[in-house]
């Protein structure tokens, strides 16, 4: 006899967010996912709908013609911030995809 056993533990949560951050910073894709605060230039902190239960692993990058640096600089459960910098390091408004993957529970096995 086969039994189903559901469990959060393994399950994971991808979030993939494509941000226009120049002029008025607005989420493209993802926008049902989180809410976007333009901090002032280069500065973005993206607030999730839903919070992790545990702190989830992010990753960015740049599009578009503006060469830039993306730091996630911050991350929380409940929030991810986001700054860019040009190659000369002064702060730059761009445009970046973002991915975020998370876990809905608070053990890693």
């Amino acid at each position: 006899m086969l039994r189903d056993v559901k469990s959060t533990q393994r399950l994971t949560r991808l979030l993939s967010f494509r941000v226009d951050g120049t002029g008025t910073a607005s989420i493209l894709e993802g926008s049902q996912q989180a809410t976007l605060v333009d901090n002032g230039t280069g500065d973005y902190t993206l607030t999730f709908a839903v919070p992790f239960v545990r702190v989830p692993v992010c990753s960015g990058n740049a599009i578009g013609s503006t060469a830039a640096i993306i730091n996630v600089a911050v991350v929380s459960i409940s929030a991810v911030q986001i700054k860019a910098f040009d190659a000369a390091g002064a702060a730059v408004d761009v445009d970046f995809h973002l991915s975020v993957l998370g876990f809905d529970s608070a053990d890693q096995t």
